[in-house]
């Protein structure tokens, strides 16, 4: 029993010394734990306020505003673009209308410096005009309800009459007048206009390319301007055929009114 006591008295200080150094390394240990993690949540806090600043709602708009705000300025880049290609657009147009412009003026001074000269009789109201070919006339004037085009099957205005004849069948002028313009349609094909004076013009398509007059040419009545041709694709069902056009003061006539009534 004594031995016990003594080995107690003994050892008692030791145990004690161990276990108080134990609880010691275990409270360094939480602390040091505790501190760490309170640190590394106020870093991580710290960066988050860093890269992530707090949102200010009054700057924040509605969808509603955003969609207003984008159409806008989606408005204002085609405006902007359209307005550029309206520069680049207008101007070719511009010098092409006053070179168009100007080849009118031209040729209508030539015409009335012609007609000063008495180099054709100036066609008169109370005239009539020569058949330019002899045929059956396959598609009416009409300006008000319209005619049938058998081509296009559908009913349009029409501010001429198509004569039908053979192709190569020689075109004469319907009376004495100048060479006002030469041209190729894609819908009426070659195209012949006289200016016959006192406001009176008249127009032969649908010609051979080859024609036998030039711009600005004076013709007599009854003088070969060209020759039927193949028709275009917008006239195909109509077969070979003269398209021939009178104006009055830039006003379609009827061909009809105007030609003499004998036509054979």
């Amino acid at each position: 029993m004594n031995n016990d006591n003594n080995f107690f008295k003994k050892n008692g200080f030791s145990i004690a010394l161990c276990s108080f150094i134990a609880i010691a390394i275990v409270a360094s240990v939480y602390f040091s734990y505790t501190s760490f993690t309170k640190e590394k949540n106020q870093i991580a806090k710290t960066e988050e306020e860093t890269f992530f600043e707090p949102v200010n709602k009054s700057d924040v708009k509605s969808y509603k505003e955003t969609e207003i705000l984008t159409e806008a300025t989606t408005n204002e880049v085609k405006q902007s673009l359209k307005e550029t290609t309206t520069i680049k657009t207008e101007e070719p147009k511009t010098e092409t209308t006053t070179k168009e412009t100007e080849t009118k003026e031209t040729t209508t001074n030539n015409v009335q410096a012609n007609e000063d000269d008495n180099v054709f009789n100036l066609f008169d109201d109370s005239q009539e005009m020569s058949w330019p070919v002899f045929g059956n006339i396959v598609t009416p004037f009409d300006m008000t309800t319209g005619v049938y085009d058998k081509t296009l099957e559908q009913y349009k205005v029409s501010d001429s009459i198509c004569i039908s004849a053979p192709v190569g069948t020689d075109v004469k002028a319907t009376a004495e007048g100048m060479v006002e313009n030469i041209f190729v349609d894609e819908e009426l094909g070659q195209t012949i206009v006289l200016n016959h004076g006192n406001g009176w013009v008249s127009t032969y398509s649908q010609l051979e390319e080859n024609v036998s007059v030039a711009v600005g040419d004076v013709v007599k009545e009854g003088q070969i301007l060209g020759k039927i041709a193949q028709p275009s694709k917008y006239g195909v069902a109509l077969g070979p055929h003269l398209d021939f056009k009178v104006l009055k003061d830039d006003t379609p006539k009827d061909p009809t009114e105007i030609l003499i009534q004998e036509n054979e």
